[in-house]
């Protein structure tokens, strides 16, 4: 690993990471600061309740004990709202954020013609994909950790209660999510060295994963496509509520990045640049 291109790539990507961490954390704190509000309007849960099975799936709420979970009374607990509200949508927001950068990872450097500056100097191609990786990485843990403390912290001022551990975990989770779709993005990187093709295809299957675990909780007959998702396995309600973390999932994720890191290094070192 270099550890001068991965210092170069947390100084060129600082910005870009601080604006999706700042939406984060302005998203985040905002659902808190609605929340009592929320509450006092009542009768949510029927208006929940209310909704078509597809909508229920795409706001983590797809069985009666989600239900119990998310509601108390017939108001929301804060753990549900907040996992309703944004933790259910935060790995697709950073899963775009990990297919525009990692999709661009090689084929960026490639298509402006820098790639060839930078591995014509002492740098073996396993370390400029590893030092490159390893930055964003950096930089998605960081924009996690400020996601965390925005709820930490809003949620100590307002009447509710949101386990700790419970947060850890499922920014965690979120995090092994995230540098999964990090990993087929990077692999979709190497494979084209075409900025267009890469995000094209990483982004098509970070949206059919999102939408097959959707169809597979809300259209009935399709149950089974929701296992092909790696969104089916983040099932942050489970975690933030009662603690529950889907270990097959973090195997999934562990597993997919490994296995994506170790093809595009496979790739990428075979790679003839000048094709």
């Amino acid at each position: 690993m270099s550890w001068a291109l991965y210092r170069n790539v947390l100084r060129l990507g600082r910005m870009g990471a601080l604006s999706w961490a700042l939406t984060l954390m302005v998203w985040a704190s905002l659902v808190i600061w609605i929340f009592p509000t929320i509450n006092e309007a009542g009768a949510m849960e029927d208006y929940v309740n209310a909704m078509p099975e597809a909508v229920q799936a795409a706001i983590g709420v797809s069985t009666p004990e989600d239900m119990a979970m998310i509601f108390r009374d017939g108001g929301f607990t804060l753990a549900g709202y907040v996992n309703t509200e944004y933790l259910t949508w935060l790995p697709l927001l950073l899963g775009v954020y990990a297919v525009v950068y990692c999709g661009g990872l090689v084929s960026k450097e490639a298509e402006r013609g820098t790639l060839d500056t930078l591995l014509s100097q002492p740098l073996k191609r396993s370390s400029f994909l590893l030092s490159k990786f390893a930055g964003f990485a950096t930089l998605v843990i960081a924009a996690m950790l400020l996601s965390f403390l925005s709820i930490l912290i809003g949620s100590s001022f307002i009447d509710g209660e949101i386990d700790v551990l419970n947060l850890v975990a499922i920014h965690g989770v979120g995090v092994l999510l995230v540098l999964a779709i990090a990993g087929y993005s990077t692999l979709a990187s190497c494979l084209f060295l075409d900025p267009g093709k890469s995000l094209a295809v990483a982004g098509l299957a970070t949206a059919l994963s999102f939408f097959a675990n959707i169809a597979g909780l809300g259209v009935s007959g399709l149950g089974w496509v929701k296992n092909l998702s790696l969104f089916h396995y983040y099932d942050s309600l489970q975690v933030i509520a009662a603690g529950n973390v889907n270990w097959t999932g973090v195997v999934v994720y562990a597993a997919v990045l490994a296995g994506t890191l170790t093809a595009s290094w496979a790739i990428f070192r075979r790679k003839d640049l000048a094709g």
